[in-house]
């Protein structure tokens, strides 16, 4: 397919009202026109939806987008909607059954065809995909394949024969968090020989994200440190949570000890709401979001400003993933993680949650009659595996060596929070790359002094030997009236 820089150029101007590719978009979308498959790494914010929407208008043929959150669907077919886009369609739950017909009967009448991968394990659903002349396939979030796959969402191992259905058509897969392996897991899962995947992998830095780790004693000193930071950080911010109980809990101690506008955002709030809070939150009608892991993928609000984990993540791609929501104006911004002893326990109790035990596995391959004891994801789950003729050991060994590998990641984050040097340095060694240019403006260090200013953060120094201070800082007290300015 011979398509022209020039060509390009005109239809990003046209499309979009940008003059300039960011890092890495050109060169992915030339491969793409050279008819490339491409996996894609590219650090958050770096408008990795624009690749594949402006090839659409490129070649003037049906995209398919794979993407793993109806909010994420609700929020690129909006913002299409915003740019004049009428050609497109998200196929999600929220369609009653009248407006899944219309749009499935009239599928190739769209240009941008956004579905998550349950949706499109549908025999209806892939009956019609198959019938659209796609241009292009696209899998967003694509480190889902290995992350979700395996154990949780099996629908995603089975995009591989999904491609084939539809035609084999060039494939893009994005992410902003894949280390080597974890590229090689994507390529392999997706069906692909290495050979057939050309690569193109940007650092997942963000410099204008300031890094910090505070340890605390006890739930009641992150409380209250929490408290002082939320009262003190101006601007738009998302706290994330493990828990659904907790996440309610501060969002209420919040809205009683601020003045902030806060709500809690996760699975249990009812879809509807779960819409309306984030709405809100994206016309600055709500200051803070206290969120579980599900809130974010979805949300391309620029201006947030810090981003507060107040229990640590279980794995360093889900806390670079998370951090990411912040500063994506590429305006200074700040992602800080509150620590208190055993908060570790609790992503290694929810990595054995939902797996099927060994003798719960053997018992559903040995009694068919007993699926109807599990329950729904579980059985799809083992479901796949059967139908992929693996036996009950082959299953139970899939399920310990993800097990382990959880365990293993786990281990790696909580190195990250008892890191005492660099924290870039050790976040970025374990995404393979290298990081030489440690200052005062990339993380929390032992009298941070010189590049303060430049970060524009104004800090309360304290001293090398004061409590809590293995930064040599107290980010609880921060002056940040410079960064984060008042609400007008």
């Amino acid at each position: 397919m011979m398509i022209n820089n020039e060509h390009i150029y005109q239809k990003l101007q046209q499309k979009f009202g940008f003059t300039e590719f960011k890092s890495g978009q050109l060169e992915i979308i030339q491969r793409l026109c050279e008819q490339e498959n491409v996996l894609a790494v590219l650090p958050t914010g770096t408008g990795k939806s624009l690749i594949y929407q402006l090839f659409g208008y490129l070649i003037e043929r049906p995209v398919i987008v794979i993407s793993p959150l109806i909010s994420l669907i609700d929020d690129q077919v909006a913002r299409l909607n915003r740019l004049g886009e009428k050609r497109v369609i998200g196929l999600t739950s929220k369609l009653d059954h009248n407006q899944r017909q219309f749009a499935l009967n009239h599928l190739r009448n769209y240009r941008f065809i956004y579905v998550s991968p349950e949706m499109a394990d549908q025999p209806d659903v892939q009956l019609q995909l198959s019938k659209i002349n796609c241009g292009l396939f696209v899998v967003d979030e694509a480190h889902c394949l290995s992350q979700w796959g395996p154990d949780f969402r099996p629908a995603y191992l089975k995009l591989k024969d999904l491609v084939r259905q539809v035609g084999s058509p060039t494939t893009l897969m994005l992410t902003a968090t894949a280390k080597a392996t974890v590229r090689e897991d994507i390529i392999k899962k997706m069906g692909f020989a290495s050979t057939e995947v050309s690569q193109v992998v940007h650092s997942v830095d963000r410099p204008n994200i300031f890094l910090e780790i505070e340890h605390c004693t006890s739930s009641s000193e992150k409380n209250e440190k929490l408290l002082d930071l939320v009262s003190l950080l101006k601007g738009p911010g998302i706290i994330y949570f493990s828990s659904k109980k907790v996440a309610n809990q501060i969002s209420e101690l919040i809205a009683q000890k601020t003045d902030r506008e806060v709500a809690a955002y996760h699975a249990d709030i009812d879809l509807q709401d779960r819409y309306r809070i984030q709405q809100q939150f994206m016309h600055g009608n709500i200051d803070l979001i206290c969120a579980t892991s599900a809130f974010g993928m979805g949300i391309d609000k620029n201006n947030v400003r810090f981003v507060i984990h107040y229990h640590m993540p279980g794995n360093l791609e889900n806390y670079l993933q998370e951090i990411g929501r912040a500063g994506r104006d590429q305006k200074a911004s700040i992602a800080i993680l509150l620590y208190a002893p055993g908060d570790e326990y609790i992503p290694s109790t929810l990595n054995l949650a939902g797996t099927p035990s060994a003798a719960n596995i053997q018992t559903f391959f040995a009694r068919p009659e007993s699926r109807a004891s599990f329950d729904e994801d579980q059985r799809q789950l083992l479901d796949y595996y059967r139908d992929q003729n693996n036996t009950s050991e082959e299953v139970t060994q899939i399920f310990q060596t993800r097990q382990l590998a959880k365990q293993v990641s786990l281990t790696s984050m909580l190195d990250f929070v008892n890191e005492t040097g660099c924290l870039r340095t050790k976040l970025l060694a374990y995404f393979d790359e290298q990081f030489g240019d440690h200052s005062s403006s990339c993380c929390g260090i032992d009298n941070a002094s010189e590049k303060v200013s430049q970060l524009k953060l104004d800090w309360e120094p304290v001293k090398k030997d004061s409590k809590n201070s293995k930064t040599g800082l107290i980010p609880w007290k921060i002056r940040l009236e410079n960064l984060f300015p008042s609400k007008k």
